[in-house]
């Protein structure tokens, strides 16, 4: 119990270990720098001290520490933009679930009480169907029904489930007094794989938008850029799952790669709206649909998620 006790406290321990590095005036040098980037690293490996023989705590342990190492980033990053970070500040920032990108919590707009009211009962309906068509899907008996559709309806119950949980929990947060950014934005309306990308895991998004994308100049090369965030994107993913299971897959170097290309080439699509925008959100539904088995198949690696384990043809990999 000790080592999965530290393998989610050690981060925060880390994190604010970093602190007197954030807070000095004039920004880090390099030598700080340097010292910063060591904590980041050793907050991404904490995860290392839960046992081998437990995947799924250090799966997500490996996520928390990735997210706590993002926002001591984001916050070395800040130094050179505003005035040192006061601890106050930056217990809040590392607590604080709904935020990876300090500066910018305070632009979200204020959601009225009422909306807030009703995205959490809607959420929470939601959540709660999302959760009960798990438990049916778990326990059906796949033999003879293609892996396909075993893996669509899978993981759209699981998107309906983590959507609607994350809406709850932002309004929850909200009503209790705390700004928030959505984590979600409609992602199953989406017109095409860019326009997913903005919808999907915005606080992430808002990251490499402030802190990778603007300052490598993204608005004047913006597809380089693209491919070049999504390549860091599966850089961390595969380092995620590797923490977990133990080796290097390429399931999430695929993964990205197909969607990196596919943001890319749609970055500047505007579809139609209204009825004529429904092919686009099909299309854009079933390509993230296919192209979700080469992330699942990590999950499934982390968890039993397919009730006959991989096809023949992403085994092995």
């Amino acid at each position: 119990m000790l080592p999965l006790f530290a393998g989610f406290f050690v981060p925060y321990l880390l994190a604010i270990a970093c602190f007197p590095l954030l807070s000095q005036r004039g920004g880090a040098n390099h030598a700080q720098s340097g010292a910063l980037l060591g904590g980041c690293l050793l907050i991404a490996l904490s995860p290392w001290l839960i046992p081998a023989n437990q995947p799924l705590p250090r799966f997500l342990a490996a996520m928390s520490a990735t997210l706590i190492a993002i926002k001591v980033i984001d916050a070395w990053l800040e130094l050179r933009m505003r005035s040192p970070l006061v601890w106050k500040d930056f217990l809040a920032f590392l607590a604080h679930p709904f935020v990876l990108v300090r500066r910018c919590l305070p632009r979200e707009r204020p959601v009225p009480r009422n909306a807030n009211l009703s995205r959490l009962v809607l959420g929470t309906m939601g959540g709660a169907i999302g959760i009960a068509l798990l438990n049916v899907l778990f326990s059906v008996d796949w033999q003879g029904w293609p892996f396909l559709l075993e893996h669509t309806s899978k993981v759209t119950a699981l998107m309906v489930a983590i959507v609607s949980g994350l809406s709850a929990s932002a309004a929850l947060w909200r009503l209790s007094g705390g700004a928030a950014r959505e984590y979600m934005d409609h992602p199953f309306a989406a017109r095409t794989p860019a326009d997913f990308w903005r919808r999907y895991n915005r606080n992430m998004q808002q990251f490499f938008w402030e802190d990778i994308f603007k300052p490598l100049g993204g608005s004047r090369t913006p597809v380089r850029t693209t491919l070049l965030v999504f390549g860091l994107s599966a850089l961390i993913h595969e380092f995620i799952f590797y923490a977990a299971i133990g080796r290097v897959q390429g399931y999430q170097s695929v993964f990205f790669a197909m969607h990196g290309i596919a943001a890319a080439m749609t970055l500047r699509v505007r579809t139609k709206k209204g009825w004529a925008a429904i092919p686009w959100i099909a299309g854009t539904l079933a390509f993230n649909l296919a192209s979700s088995v080469f992330f699942f198949a990590s999950i499934h690696e982390v968890t039993p998620f397919y009730a006959r384990g991989l096809p023949d043809w992403l085994q092995g990999w």
